[in-house]
């Protein structure tokens, strides 16, 4: 009992920004969690064409709202709260306006040459329609909540984050249990509740802020954004470009299993993002002070933390898809092992990204992106007509590893150029990242010809448990690291 109080004071007494960390990163572990445990329902309940229907559709999505709401709610959003913090209500409910106008251009595009679209996106009008008011939804609803979450609000936040991905799951079984025509019926009951909030959210914001017109915002928002359209679309084509490929070259049905082992094979995005989000402030700090020993050791740790929790997510992959997919689904198995494992190298390209931010050098981010984005492209076009749609999950692997090794180039030339007498690897250890990235994808190889021997892989298991047994000492080290690092 004692010690539960002692932890509950020690909580009380944390500074707001820690407790909205430890309260986002818990929020993320929810949603995930939801969305985990109603997957192996919505893959039941849908035909692999179904679920192929909603992957094309959420692909398209990502895309179209590029265009509609120039990604204000994530790009120019905290500089603007920063920069603006005196009218940050004016602000928000003028990019609403914004957003309306280039959704309207949008949609008139659509109306050139509806069936020209329609076949493109392989969606009827209607469900056109629905995208751009979800859009809209989506983009109303995260501009109050990274307002919260800019202000360490984080109760109001979580608890509308919450209630959306609830709703979400639940509308959604039963559209689906209720309907004929299932996939449209997980396409819209997805989206209602997103434009329900929306509605409701886009009106809290014009009262609070007034305007849905500002010329100094509008140029503002405008200027921000539209030089980074490039950047933000070679980054959604990367990674929704197989998905529309694999549904036009292969078939929908491909693309549902396609999408479906995608979605399991980056379940552990959150534990990554979580452990970046932590990582981020601690090593501008050393940057700042011109400490650069102590990151070599702590990100070799956190590199090789992440390999060992993708190696056992790639390891369960057969029982996974079984279990959360099917028969229907089983062919999803051979896109796990390379899929997971370009997780790892997108890892490293975000720490990479992360020095590049540091000392503002974005250009180089955008060309890394584009050319992987670009090789993504032709590269799966290649492969999945010649080798089928699983050619794309190993042509994602090549991709990222490429756009890793473009990363870490151009963050030792930005270091380089900003830091006085820097030598090749004083941030990062080169060496230890190349043995780590070359054991993985070994490890990855080796993992992918047990998945046809069963009592092998099990064997290997239980010799991969020992040894984390063994090493549990350091696994509790380099979880006290990310946790001091808060």
């Amino acid at each position: 009992m004692n010690k539960i109080k002692s932890a509950l004071n020690k909580y009380i007494g944390l500074p707001v920004e820690v407790k909205a960390s430890i309260w986002y990163t818990i929020s993320s572990i929810l949603q995930r969690g939801i969305a985990f445990l109603t997957l192996p329902i919505f893959t039941r309940l849908l035909t692999t064409d179904q679920y192929g229907q909603y992957t094309i559709y959420n692909s398209w999505l990502g895309i179209v709202m590029i265009f509609t709401t120039l990604n204000l709610q994530y790009g120019s959003f905290n500089t603007a709260m920063s920069k603006f913090d005196k009218d940050r209500d004016t602000y928000i409910s003028s990019i609403q306006g914004l957003c309306l106008v280039l959704s309207f251009f949008v949609f008139l595009i659509y109306l050139i040459n509806p069936s020209f679209w329609s076949n493109i996106l392989e969606i009827p009008m209607l469900l056109f329609v629905v995208m751009l008011l979800e859009i809209l939804g989506h983009a109303f609803v995260a501009f109050w909540s990274s307002k919260e979450r800019f202000s360490f609000h984080y109760r109001s936040m979580i608890f509308v984050t919450l209630t959306i991905t609830i709703l979400s799951s639940v509308l959604g079984v039963i559209a689906v249990l209720s309907l004929d025509d299932k996939g449209s019926a997980r396409i819209v009951s997805n989206a209602l509740i997103y434009i329900i909030f929306g509605v409701l959210f886009f009106f809290l914001n014009l009262k609070r802020g007034k305007k849905i017109f500002s010329k100094k915002y509008w140029k503002y928002a405008l200027t921000f954004n539209i030089p980074l359209i490039p950047y933000y679309l070679s980054e959604v084509i990367f990674n929704q470009s197989d998905r529309i490929m694999i549904s036009q070259m292969s078939g929908r049905d491909k693309a549902g299993i396609y999408g479906f082992a995608f979605q399991f094979s980056i379940l552990l995005s959150f534990v990554m993002t979580a452990i970046n989000n932590s990582y981020v402030p601690w090593m501008y700090n050393r940057i700042k002070e011109k400490n650069y020993a102590p990151l070599k050791k702590v990100s070799n740790m956190l590199i090789m933390f992440v390999a060992t929790l993708l190696i056992l997510l790639i390891f369960f992959g057969p029982e996974a898809i079984a279990l959360l997919g099917g028969a229907n689904y089983v062919e999803a198995i051979w896109i796990v092992p390379p899929v997971a494992g370009s997780m790892l190298f997108l890892f490293l390209s975000q720490m990479s990204i992360n020095v590049m931010f540091y000392y503002e050098k974005k250009s180089y981010m955008v060309k890394s992106s584009i050319t992987a984005a670009i090789v993504n492209v032709v590269f799966n076009y290649i492969g999945i007509k010649i080798f089928g749609y699983l050619a794309a999950g190993y042509v994602t692997l090549f991709s990222y590893i490429l756009y890793a090794i473009m990363n870490i180039y151009y963050m030792e030339k930005v270091c380089a150029q900003n830091i006085e007498n820097y030598q090749t690897g004083s941030i990062y250890d080169l060496k230890s990242i190349i043995i780590i990235s070359t054991l993985f994808l070994i490890g990855n190889v080796v993992i992918l010809f047990l998945y046809t021997d069963n009592m092998l892989r099990y064997g290997f298991m239980v010799i991969m448990f020992i040894l984390l047994y063994i090493f549990r000492s350091k696994i509790v080290e380099v979880i006290r690291v990310i946790r001091n690092m808060k």
